[in-house]
């Protein structure tokens, strides 16, 4: 039997046991005789056997000791199992969802929560966060849950539903009983509800939901791809209302290194969005620190951090026969054009924001083809321009560089054929043609195809047979423009087009680097690329640190021969002060590396959530599912735990009541014995 006490220290008080027994045998002291002159007066004396007295005073005695027993129990406040025929095994699992919406915007109804848990240190569970971690496999007792829970921070990723299921139900099989899962959350809209087997036992606990305006960031983007110092830009910001009620007059700042630059009004409906406009310069190159503030009640995420750099004259390197390519680029001061030889297209040879355009695909080896997979795959661009209809192993050695991309060239037999219109809705034409008429931009041209391939949501421009004139690929992080006719050549119909010039810059422009910075937090790490003088010497010696606001972190990295791939540290996740997202510098050996800008995923900042209501509708019919607010007694506990006081205070009421029947039968007793004088 597992019995504790509330109040232990009151059972001192048992020691006040010994003052009733030391009181009985002090008064117990011998007989004395007393001598009397005439005993003539003593006639008749009532004789009363002395054996019944003492049994007398003895059940008088243990009547006052177990009343006093019973009233210090009592005050102790024991705690007893309400049924000892229960299974000491518990299968009992909790799925608590420490999203930021909860641990940062609702806190106070997260930690209420957690509040009505039992207090019981007998009972115990399994319990999960969304950033759990292996100890949270063994089971804890429930003032450890309680800890828990309330010290948690922020989690990045929800676990699975499907994977919490599955561990409930192998704990359950350990145990041989079926599955009893607990889970906690806000249920939000913008993530599906989980789905439960027949088997086993589901009580969704919703949190209290946050009824509120949240207005956030949902993107920005620059009116110009190229930024020159002491030139005025408009930098766009889309805003979107994540909350359930409408945001009257929401402020949303600009702040240029920590100088506010402009100040904006917003009024937004629930999931509705806006866009504003800033205008800006930057005095110098280099980069600049900027965060846009707004002053919505939902504080966590009313900070968005970017960065701002002036743009680097782009390179274009171009191996074969560049022809009429470099009047394309020659005008514009920041571009750079330059003819390379195809091993100079290795990783680590060319720069970061460097466009390379290859001119004809013969008399390239497989080397040649492997190395610039490679480099298109670290997120470089390309372009590739046929020369002259390809013979099968040239073909072989294309469609082994595209492979994984689903791209299949073959040979074509086809005239010259038309292209179709160019369509406005491209986004690739959109700025193309906000410069140039849309008559004079449609106008249709001829060229002769020279390989043909199936068309893909990157097609750009296509021929009236539908096969793609000019496709953009992706190949692992970078991307390949590919065309399917000599558009170099001065008979090509595209080189005479009004369109030529525009499509080489977008490609060119597009491939670049942004000028805007940012980052959000994710699962799958953060990618620091080193600097280019930095050598890997070894993981101490080359240990990245974070640092924000004054401290440091030492991120989960892992070294990829140019970068780290960091996961966010879970003290800065836990960081209810700062959380994770804002301005960090990376650092090695004090010397930083890089600097980034962190913020929290647009997901987090939408506050709308699945009513109880809401919620018995979408389960109705699953009586394995149920949807509660509060927890029942003995939640967890192997035999559930109640107090046994008024059991105490009740038994001490009737051995005091007995004591009392006792003193008055004694007395009762002594006045019927008569003495006749």
């Amino acid at each position: 039997m597992n019995i504790h006490f509330a109040h232990p220290m009151y059972l001192w008080a048992l020691l006040g046991l010994i003052i009733p027994l030391w009181m009985h045998f002090y008064h117990r002291k011998a007989a004395k005789v007393l001598y009397y002159s005439d005993l003539s007066w003593l006639e008749k004396i009532h004789q009363e056997g002395k054996g019944l007295k003492q049994i007398q005073k003895i059940w008088l005695l243990l009547a006052r000791l177990i009343s006093l027993f019973f009233l210090i129990l009592g005050f102790a406040n024991p705690l007893g199992p309400i049924a000892f025929n229960r299974s000491s095994k518990s299968n009992l699992i909790l799925y608590i969802d420490n999203s930021p919406t909860q641990v940062l915007a609702a806190r106070k109804s997260f930690l209420a929560k957690s509040n009505s848990l039992p207090t019981s240190p007998n009972g115990q569970a399994h319990v999960f966060f969304n950033d759990f971690e292996s100890q949270d496999f063994e089971p804890k007792p429930w003032p450890k849950i309680k800890e828990q829970w309330n010290q948690r921070g922020p989690g990045l990723e929800p676990v699975k539903a499907l994977n919490l299921v599955k561990h409930a139900q192998q704990i359950a099989e350990e145990n041989q009983q079926e599955p009893m899962l607990y889970w906690f959350s806000d249920f939000p809209k913008n993530k599906a509800l989980p789905i439960f087997p027949n088997q086993g036992s589901y009580i969704l606990q919703p949190f209290a939901a946050l009824h509120s305006d949240n207005v956030f960031v949902d993107s920005v983007y620059l009116s110009n791809k190229f930024i020159r110092p002491n030139t005025s830009y408009d930098l766009i910001v889309r805003m979107k209302n994540g909350g359930t009620k409408t945001a009257n007059k929401r402020q949303v700042s600009l702040y240029l290194n920590d100088f506010m630059m402009a100040t904006q009004s917003v009024n937004l409906e629930p999931s509705a969005s806006t866009e504003l406009k800033f205008s800006f310069s930057l005095a110098k190159s280099g980069v600049y620190k900027t965060k846009l503030m707004s002053d919505d009640p939902v504080a966590f995420d009313n900070s968005f951090y970017f960065l701002l750099q002036s743009s680097a004259p782009r390179k274009i390197y171009v191996v074969g026969n560049a022809q009429n390519l470099e009047k394309v680029f020659e005008k514009e001061e920041f571009f750079e054009f330059k003819s390379i030889q195809a091993s100079e297209i290795l990783p680590g040879h060319l720069p970061e924001d460097a466009f390379v355009c290859l001119v004809g695909i013969e008399n390239r080896t497989a080397t040649d083809w492997k190395a610039l997979n490679t480099w298109v795959s670290q997120g470089h661009s390309l372009a590739i321009i046929p020369n002259q209809v390809p013979n099968d192993a040239i073909l072989q050695d294309l469609n082994r560089f595209l492979s994984g991309t689903g791209k299949q060239i073959a040979q074509t037999s086809t005239s010259e054929l038309p292209v179709q219109q160019v369509s406005s809705s491209q986004s690739f034409f959109q700025a193309i043609l906000a410069k140039k008429s849309l008559d004079k931009a449609s106008k249709l041209w001829t060229s002769k195809p020279l390989w043909e391939w199936n068309p893909g949501k990157g097609t750009l421009i296509s021929w009236m047979n539908a096969k793609p004139f000019l496709e953009k690929i992706s190949v692992g992080q970078g991307s390949v423009f590919l065309f399917s006719s000599q558009v170099l050549s001065p008979q090509d119909g595209f080189n005479r087009h009004g369109l030529f010039l525009p499509v080489w810059h977008e490609m060119v422009l597009s491939s670049g680097l942004s000028p805007v910075l940012h980052q959000r937090i994710n699962s799958k790490g953060i990618e620091i690329k080193a600097s280019a003088d930095f050598v890997f010497q070894s993981v101490e010696k080359s240990l990245l640190y974070w640092q924000k606001q004054g401290k440091s972190y030492i991120p989960e990295q892992n070294w990829l021969g140019k970068s780290w791939i960091c996961r966010i540290p879970q003290a800065m996740m836990q960081d209810l002060r700062s959380g994770a997202n804002g301005f960090i510098d990376a650092q090695v050996g004090g010397k930083t590396m890089a600097t980034f800008a962190l913020n929290y995923p647009k997901e987090f900042s939408e506050l709308a959530t699945y009513s109880k209501k809401e919620l018995e509708e979408y389960y109705a019919g699953q009586k394995q599912v149920s949807i509660s607010q509060d927890l029942p007694d003995g939640l967890g506990e192997d035999n559930p735990q109640t107090s046994w006081a008024m059991h105490c205070f009740a038994l001490a009421l009737f051995f005091f009541f007995v004591e009392m029947a006792l003193v008055l039968w004694n007395s009762r007793s002594s006045r019927t014995g008569s003495v006749n004088r």
